[in-house]
This record gives structure tokens, C-alpha cells and sequence, in this order.
């Protein structure tokens, strides 16, 4: 049962129940992050590493995240014969793999490359390639296991629930303060390759959360794995809430979600100030307490190029940096909100809100404590 006195919180500790988690996550690797808008730390470097599930899976279809994700089996090209033509990938993300190169990783086979050459105006999901000469693609597969994803929490420990007891964080980087970070757990991710498609696209596969199965709490949000092309377009979500209520909308008032102009690798895209600017999640229509599915995402024009991915999450706590050199702390038993639950299995990653532009890589160091009983 959770922890609910300071005795049990006593015997946790002196029972060995406690596990102590350090991180160095570095800001996005290729873009400064701009003042006022929110951004995804999963897609940059540093500790836990970045993420290679955003961004990979098959379009439009449900991922379940923990923090041993498997990415799901699937073709790196189709098969056929082409000369002097284009073919566009729509299955992996960004990192996954180059035309031309080896592919490597965990639980991939020793020489598995793509056939295919040529000139390519792009490596990721989404990416289309110019073939010069003519080629036969073979289709390969690859699976492979991303292990550990996100922020080490010390394993499973059912039949105990854990918590979070306390968080710190501090950066030394300039302009990396003010600054806020969130802790979220990913819970599910639906990469959107055809960012080119107007109108509702209906998500697919099973939707069964891997955790918070009601629904409660769980929000969503957009992140690019690939930069995008140009589009100002609106977006718009048809979910399921918490009463297990279908249809529900994305508030069109005031102003549905407008995505930026410029959308980098890890920017919430629709994030910062003015009309059709929101952060970090996108808004729920009044009442709702949380996202039980997700049935389909309408952009209201097109988006050139790129990929999009629509994230289910749940948020665990907010953490305000204030002074660049100063650490930002909290208590998480004596302050409110307190003990926030981890779940077995959970894939906990940092939101940031940027309060000043923040050079690109800079760097956060900080802990969380975990205990349970």
C-alpha cells in the first residue's frame, strides 16, 4: 500500500527501500531552445540517453512506452525494383537508419543495410531519397530493445508502490535559467509521418495503456523527431475521456493549437505566447480529467515534411529553476504536491520550459529519490 506515515517512510528506509537516481540531460543537440516555449529533454543527449522510440513505429499506430521499450518489429523498405524515381520511408524515426548504411543496435543482424542508393533529402521517418541508378530494394527487418528508457527509478517493486520523496536540479550553462523542468512518465506514442494529410486521420492499433488504465491524469502533447517542413497548421484531437465519453474535442475556443512556423527536433510545436499558443499539453475539452484513447489528430493544412508524434502522458511534478548556478530543490513529502507514484515500469523523461534562449546542449545535472514500502 502507498507510504502514509512517517513510520512507514522510517521502516522503508532502514528496510534498504530507497534508491537514489541521478541525471545529466543536455538541451536539444542541433537548435537553442527559444524564451517561452516548451520543449521534450528526451530527444537530446546526456543521461538518460536520447530517446530512439520518438519518432520509430509504424505511422499513426499506438506504442505502448515503459522503461524497457520494445520497438516493434517492422520492414526498413518496401521491395521492388525502381531506377531514377523516389521512395519515401514511413517507418522509422529519427537515428533509425541512412540509405546506403550499415544499421547497428540491439537485435539487429551483422550486415542488415539498406539496398538502395542514392541521393536522399533526409535520413529519418519521412525522409525522401532520390535513386540515381537503377536498384533493387530489399526489404529488411529489424527489431530491437531500447534498454533503459528514460530516468533509472530503481526497477519494479510491486508488490510496494514507490514515490518520489524529493528532486534537485541544477545547471551552470548560461541563460539555462529561468527555467522550468517537468518530470513526466510517457506512457504511449503514435508517430505521425503524414504530416502532408489534411483532415482526421484515424489512429490505430490496440490502445491498452501499460499503466494509469483509467485514464486519470494522462495528457498529450506533439514533439517533432524530424524538423518539419513549412505549415501554421491547427491541430485538433477526437479522444475518449475518463468517463470513457468518445468524440471528445480539442476546444476550438479560443483558438485551437497553431503549430510555429519553425518547428525543430524536440519543440512542442504549438507551445510559446499569443492566440493558438498553449504549453506544454494540448487542452482537454471542460471537465475532462484525463485521456483514456486517443481516436484521431486533424491538421488543418499541410505540413511540406517531417514527422510528428503525438505522446500520452502523465505529469509528476513541476520543478522551477530560478538562478543559473543555484540549485532548484524540492520537498516532495512535506511540500505539496506530495510523494508523487512512480508505477513499475514507468519511463519518466523532463519537460522544460525555456525562460531565456538556452544555447544548444546546455546542460542540467540533478537527483531524485525514490522510496517505497
Amino acid at each position: 500500500m502507498p507510504i502514509q506515515s512517517m513510520d512507514a517512510i522510517i521502516a522503508s528506509l532502514s528496510g534498504g527501500k530507497f534508491f537514489r537516481s541521478d541525471f545529466n540531460k543536455n538541451t536539444l543537440p542541433a537548435t537553442a531552445q527559444a524564451a517561452g516555449q516548451w520543449y521534450d529533454l528526451s530527444t537530446g543527449g546526456g543521461n538518460p540517453i536520447q530517446s530512439s522510440v520518438i519518432g520509430a513505429g509504424t505511422n499513426l499506430t499506438f506504442q505502448a512506452l515503459s522503461d524497457s521499450t520494445s520497438i516493434s518489429a517492422a520492414t526498413a523498405a518496401l521491395g521492388g525494383s525502381i531506377a531514377t524515381t523516389t521512395f519515401t520511408d514511413t517507418t522509422h524515426g529519427s537515428g533509425r537508419f541512412t540509405v546506403g548504411t550499415l544499421l547497428t543496435g540491439t537485435g539487429v543482424a551483422a550486415g542488415t543495410y539498406i539496398t538502395a542508393l542514392g541521393t536522399g533529402t533526409g535520413a529519418n521517418n519521412g525522409g525522401t531519397y532520390t535513386v540515381n541508378i537503377s536498384q533493387t530494394v530489399t526489404a529488411q527487418t529489424i527489431t530491437g530493445t531500447q534498454t533503459p528508457n528514460g530516468i533509472d527509478h530503481g526497477g519494479n517493486v510491486s508488490t510496494d508502490v514507490k514515490h518520489i520523496a524529493n528532486v534537485s536540479a541544477f545547471s551552470a550553462a548560461a541563460t539555462t535559467a529561468p527555467a522550468v523542468l517537468m518530470l513526466i512518465d510517457q506512457v504511449a506514442v503514435f508517430p505521425i509521418s503524414t504530416v502532408t494529410t489534411t483532415g482526421a486521420q484515424t489512429l490505430l492499433g490496440t490502445q491498452t495503456l501499460p499503466r494509469y488504465a483509467d485514464g486519470k491524469g494522462l495528457r498529450a502533447y506533439l514533439v517533432p523527431s524530424v524538423v518539419m517542413g513549412a505549415g501554421t497548421p491547427t491541430v485538433q484531437l477526437s479522444y475518449t475521456n475518463t468517463a470513457s465519453v468518445a468524440g471528445r474535442l480539442t476546444p476550438a475556443a479560443p483558438s485551437l493549437p497553431i503549430i510555429n512556423a519553425t518547428s525543430p527536433v524536440g519543440a512542442i510545436p504549438y507551445s510559446g505566447t499569443g492566440v493558438g499558443k498553449y504549453g506544454p499539453f494540448l487542452p482537454m475539452a471542460a471537465g475532462d480529467a484525463g485521456i483514456l484513447s486517443v481516436q484521431s489528430v486533424n491538421f488543418s493544412a499541410t505540413m511540406t515534411s517531417g514527422c510528428m508524434n503525438l505522446v500520452l502522458c502523465r505529469p509528476l511534478l513541476t520543478l522551477p529553476i530560478t538562478t543559473v548556478g543555484v540549485a532548484a530543490e524540492r520537498d516532495l513529502l512535506n511540500q505539496l504536491p506530495s510523494l508523487p507514484r512512480v508505477f513499475d515500469g514507468a519511463n519518466l523523461q523532463w519537460l522544460m520550459y525555456a525562460g531565456a534562449n538556452t544555447p544548444v546542449n546546455s546542460a542540467f545535472y540533478g537527483n531524485l529519490d525514490f522510496l517505497w514500502g
